[in-house]
């Protein structure tokens, strides 16, 4: 866990420091193989963040400017989003493709006519059908090209995927969220479900990269709908030193991916991203499903690698069973793992909200 750079002689007192840290980051994951690699990427991101950024390890006092939550616990998911919540319009270009999707005669000249009434979308597809996530061997120059290399369900679902994304780029005054850090870890979550589908051999591996991007969009809204709510939540994770998700369950009595596959749902999205979505913290969800196992540990390993939201120390527990169900041996994951760094940023570069 200590092989930052092996040319530079690491600074003792941060190296300790970044030891301490990283073991609390897993206090509640006993020692596997997989959990050795994954310590010792976080060594490496804490260790160079504590160098170059050391105030964002400070302790930071509660926004003067944020008040205190009152404290009203909701019946429900649903009523949370009754009562707290102004949920964003779906466009017509996001309720065409869902159309598209769902209609078993729909072709891929449908699917290219509808991308082309969205000129900002077609940019972003082919600027992510040019990225080094695809690796086309030739150009992609319009949306019929695009849709014809990615396959109809995989241009669908990036065309889903990154309309629907990109509603949620909004942020309050005074956020206790950082909007960039959330889109950076949504981006990196789905660039490692999709790596780790392909290294499964799974089919239509842009499912994957779709359901990684839109899997904490409950989080999002309960931290938008209110601040001294999000700051609460935030406060008593550090305080209990417990993941953000066991903070939500006691205020709440639910978590944010529950509240994200109520919202998927109502949106009539697919069922395989409303069951990664509600499932992505709870492993007795998803055990038994392996496309939400998938996205399950994409999400813990983005955390690991630095894709974090900044709101908890604690990154939860990852579990054996679900591991297991994937089929991928720990080296498999230190072979995914060089490559994604770049994608992700490529990818965040060509969406990002900004």
């Amino acid at each position: 866990m200590q092989d930052v750079d092996k040319t530079k002689t690491l600074n003792p007192q941060i190296k300790e420091a970044a030891i301490r840290y990283v073991k609390r980051m897993y206090q509640n994951n006993r020692d596997s193989d997989i959990m050795r690699v994954l310590k010792k990427e976080s060594f490496k991101h804490v260790y160079k963040k504590m160098v170059v950024d050391p105030d964002e390890f400070k302790v930071k006092p509660r926004p003067a400017d944020i008040g205190a939550w009152n404290g009203r616990k909701p019946e429900s998911p649903k009523d949370f989003l009754k009562s707290k919540v102004v949920l964003p319009s779906l466009p017509q270009v996001l309720i065409e493709i869902q159309k598209i999707i769902q209609d078993p005669g729909s072709s891929a000249d449908d699917l290219a006519r509808v991308l082309n009434k969205d000129p900002k979308l077609v940019a972003s597809i082919l600027r992510l059908s040019n990225s080094a996530m695809y690796s086309f061997r030739t150009e992609v120059d319009t949306t019929s090209r695009a849709v014809a290399l990615l396959g109809f369900k995989q241009a669908s679902s990036l065309a889903l995927g990154t309309v629907s994304l990109s509603l949620f780029k909004r942020s309050m005054k005074g956020a206790v969220l950082h909007v960039e850090k959330f889109w950076k870890h949504c981006i990196a979550c789905g660039v490692i479900a999709q790596a780790i589908a392909e290294a499964a051999g799974c089919e239509n591996v842009e499912r994957f990269f779709v359901a990684g991007m839109l899997h904490d969009i409950g989080l999002y809204v309960i931290f938008e709908s209110d601040a001294s709510l999000a700051q609460e939540l935030v406060d008593l994770a550090g305080k209990e030193g417990n993941c953000l998700c066991d903070a939500e369950m006691e205020l709440l009595g639910f978590d944010h991916a529950t509240l994200g596959g109520v919202i998927l749902k109502d949106w009539s999205f697919p069922t395989m991203l409303v069951r990664s979505t509600a499932g992505h913290h709870d492993p007795s969800k998803v055990v038994d499903d392996p496309d939400s196992g998938i996205v399950y540990i994409a999400e813990f390993i983005a955390q690991a690698l630095g894709y974090d939201l900044g709101l908890s120390l604690i990154v939860g527990t990852l579990n054996d069973e679900i591991i297991e169900s994937i089929g991928l041996p720990p080296e498999r994951y230190v072979e995914i793992l060089p490559s994604v760094h770049k994608i992700i940023d490529e990818i965040f570069e060509i969406l990002n909200p900004s």
